[in-house]
């Protein structure tokens, strides 16, 4: 069996550390198990080991579950009580969270009993002493299941605009006559009312009044909730504390909060979105005024901490199919006081290969400026030189690019550059010789997802359209991309269904005239996976060899299905190819692979492990491939 490990390891990027002392092994703990752990040390003296057993009346798992998880004695029950008294302690103090565990299922008229050594603990005098060890049996009788009787609501915010975010319904939260009467709908409530009247400029809404009365005749729950929603406001003036080097003014504007303009909650988490853009701050808040001044403005404050100017880092990679390699960077983040950056990269690969020219070399520069025109408008510059050694072709280059970024709103991106780049292009049969390409890449970016690193609903797509002058052949043409993503979850989120579809093409230019490094090549970690990188595309007929194309077509199909609440297991079908015509041609077969994934859900996103088998490996392909990852593939 060949194998291929299709993603590299990086130094630094996970660590595993273990502590050793001499003569013995101490424990270490890796995603929630451990290893290496002795016996437990016998307990202090004075304490009481128990078991606690928990029995609902009516053997509900998800009941039994709630009741469980707010248990204090359930949460505490590997660790000894120091003694009698604090053993008391914690049962006591499990009758209120219980109780409130079964608001939160809609139970109003629970009865619950907590013994220890048979004793009802409510009952049991502070003083009491049990013995080393103690049972605690805790039995809970739910009741029955409470609805919403009348829900009465003073203050109800308006219609509310539909913009970047809107507070749900109580309809949709399920708080109306009939509905099941969780107490957590009460709370959410009460949180889309607020939510409301502040996206309609009321920044101080608050509750002013809630009652909830249980009626045990009818199983029902009624509720009043009175809303305040105060004075409505508009921005006053921006403050900025904490600034060392970065100028307080300019904090201050590309924060994007702009006097007299009528409060918005959504313009506040743009701003606080905007000074996470910067780069320059550890930590950064944005604070309301405590009060709305006569005049009806709301001052805001900005307080933020700055990391240190300059930073330095690298690392080092392995892969099976590239071999090894390295890569160091220079930063820095603020050149001239408005969060100016210059990073210097370089990077090398391909070392174990057996001719040091199939390396490959990589020196580039990078300037951002932001807040160029308008906050939400960056410039930004590039100059590199390279050389890339892909399997299929050699490339000797040296390019740069600059333009802008603007974001209108927080889901879209437009980006537009003017790009040139020189290259000499061998070791194939397509695409090869001397380069001279000038082109004006555009592209338009909508994430209507719900999250970067691991989406649960929505859609992202992604259009590119980059028309070129190439001098060396005289061609006019363009490349054009779409990239689509669309995520369906079901089930409270625990299985998503994910599908990506991208397709290219490159018009104006003769297959032979288009640079190979230009091309549209299939296969790896972000295309077919389970297939080499750049590895699928147009087969030279008398070679034998893959080669770019002047078109492609890609897709994935995703099922992400949780398994607990940090392990997920993830199904998968990856198709496409690469073709040598403008458009893809329907008539050339796909490419197809399927595998299986694994999750493990941080709060970073989910780490990714692949592995992938293709269904019609060309000759000479692994037939297996493993792919390491931060976030979903796609």
């Amino acid at each position: 069996m060949r194998l291929s490990i299709g993603q590299t390891w990086r130094a630094g990027a996970l660590a595993l550390v273990v502590g050793l002392t001499p003569g013995a092994a101490q424990a270490f703990e890796l995603f929630g198990f451990r290893f290496f752990e002795g016996p437990p040390p016998p307990p202090p003296e004075g304490s009481v080991t128990y078991n606690v057993q928990f029995d609902v009346v009516g053997g509900e798992s998800e009941l039994l579950k709630s009741v469980e998880r707010a248990s204090v004695l359930e949460e505490e029950k590997g660790e000894p009580s120091p003694g009698s008294a604090a053993l008391l302690s914690r049962a006591n103090t499990d009758y209120q969270r219980i109780l409130a565990a079964l608001y939160d299922n809609a139970r109003y008229g629970p009865t619950i009993s907590i013994k220890v050594d048979g004793r009802e603990v409510s009952s049991t005098p502070i003083d009491t002493e049990f013995g080393d060890t103690a049972d605690v049996v805790v039995t809970v009788d739910p009741g029955p299941v409470f609805t919403f009787g009348e829900v009465d609501v003073k203050n109800r915010p308006g219609e509310i605009p539909n913009d970047e975010t809107v507070p749900p319904s109580l309809e949709e939260l399920g708080l109306v006559p009939g509905g099941v009467a969780n107490a957590n709908k009460i709370i959410a409530g009460e949180a889309a009312l607020v939510g409301g009247w502040r996206e309609l400029g009321y920044p101080k809404a608050q509750i002013a009044r809630r009652t909830a009365s249980a009626y045990h005749e009818t199983d029902q729950l009624g509720v009043m909730i009175d809303v305040a929603p105060g004075r409505p406001a508009v921005f006053g003036t921006t403050s900025v504390s904490g600034t060392a080097r970065m100028d307080p003014e300019f904090v201050a504007w590309y924060a994007g909060l702009k006097y007299g303009e009528r409060f918005d909650p959504d313009a506040v988490e743009r701003a606080r979105d905007q000074l996470r853009r910067l780069g320059v701050f550890k930590a950064a808040r944005i604070v309301e005024g405590a009060t709305i001044n006569p005049d009806g403005t709301l001052d805001m404050g900005i307080e933020v901490a700055e990391r240190p100017l300059r930073v330095i880092g690298g690392g080092v990679n392995y892969s099976t199919l590239d071999g090894a390699g390295a890569e160091a960077y220079w930063r820095h983040r603020n050149l001239f006081g408005r969060a100016e950056q210059l990073e210097l990269n370089a990077s090398i690969g391909g070392v174990d290969a057996d001719d040091p020219d199939s390396y490959n070399y990589k020196l580039e520069a990078n300037f951002l400026k932001p807040g160029v025109f308008t906050p939400y408008t960056d410039f930004l510059a590039k100059i590199y030189a390279e050389q890339d050694s892909p399997d299929t072709y050699r490339a000797r280059a040296v390019g740069g690019r600059m333009g802008f970024m603007h974001r209108p709103t927080t889901k879209i991106t437009l980006a537009g550059y003017a790009s040139f780049e020189a290259s000499t292009i061998d070791q194939t049969d397509y695409g090869d010789g001397d380069f001279l390409f000038a082109s004006l890449p555009l592209s338009v970016d909508y994430d209507g997802s719900n999250n970067q690193y691991n989406p649960t609903k929505g859609y992202h797509l992604i259009g590119s359209f980059e028309p070129f002058y190439e001098a060396v052949n005289g061609n006019i043409g363009a490349i054009s991309q779409i990239d689509g993503r669309v995520y369906y979850g079901f089930a409270k989120d625990r299985v998503v269904l994910a599908a990506r579809g991208v397709v290219g093409s490159i018009v104006g230019a003769p297959l032979q005239e288009v640079p190979a490094n230009k091309m549209f090549f299939a296969g790896g970690g972000g295309s077919i996976r389970g297939y080499p990188y750049r590895g699928v595309g147009p087969v030279d007929p008398v070679t034998d060899e893959v080669h770019g194309g002047r078109s492609y077509l890609v897709g994935s199909l995703e099922a992400r299905v949780k398994v607990t609440d940090t392990i997920g297991v993830v199904p998968f079908f990856d198709f496409g190819n690469a073709f040598d015509s403008e458009y893809p041609d329907f008539d050339v077969p796909l490419k197809t692979s399927v595998g299986l994934g694994l999750r493990y859900y941080t709060g970073l996103g989910p780490l990714r492990f692949d592995v992938a088998v293709p269904l019609d490996p060309y000759d000479g392909d692994p037939n297996v491939a493993f792919y390491i990852g931060l976030g979903q593939a796609f």
